[in-house]
């Protein structure tokens, strides 16, 4: 008799994570590009420019984010809900700052532009909220360990 569990060893949970991420930043992606084609046929090129920058803002902030936030939580999941409120707050000022900053300087100068790229943070931070959502729920990823031995 044996009091080895024949569980099999169960895979860091950091990995189901990172390929979340990396799908969800993949389908927000292909949304940016769809935008920035739009933008350059309906517009032009400065239409253009600003959708890939507002779609490319927005999925470096929250992949960084949603990333760092896996990182954290695979260590210490006890301070995975303060690291995701950080992390929130964080991520809604250094994307509005940044929108600040375009939106008011030159970079931009049309308000053709200045909407595609309103356009195109709005529809990046809905796809990437919706596939996060989606392969965040179809991941089968356990929430908690059974103690040893099965039921308690």
């Amino acid at each position: 008799m044996t009091t080895e569990s024949r569980a099999s060893t169960r895979r860091s949970s950091l990995v189901p994570g990172v390929r979340v991420v990396a799908r969800a930043a993949a389908l927000t992606a292909l949304a940016g590009v769809v935008l920035v084609v739009v933008a350059a046929v309906v517009h032009g090129g400065e239409a253009a420019a600003a959708a890939a920058v507002g779609a490319g803002l927005v999925l470096l902030v929250v992949s960084f984010g949603t990333l760092s936030l896996h990182v954290v939580a695979s260590a210490m999941p006890t301070a995975s809900l303060l690291v995701a409120m950080v992390t929130y707050a964080t991520q809604l000022a250094i994307v509005l700052l940044v929108f600040l900053a375009i939106t008011r300087g030159d970079v931009f100068s049309s308000d053709q532009a200045r909407g595609w790229l309103a356009a195109a943070m709005v529809l990046s931070t809905l796809v990437w909220t919706a596939a996060h959502l989606v392969l965040t729920a179809r991941e089968r990823a356990p929430y908690f360990d059974l103690p040893p031995g099965g039921e308690s």
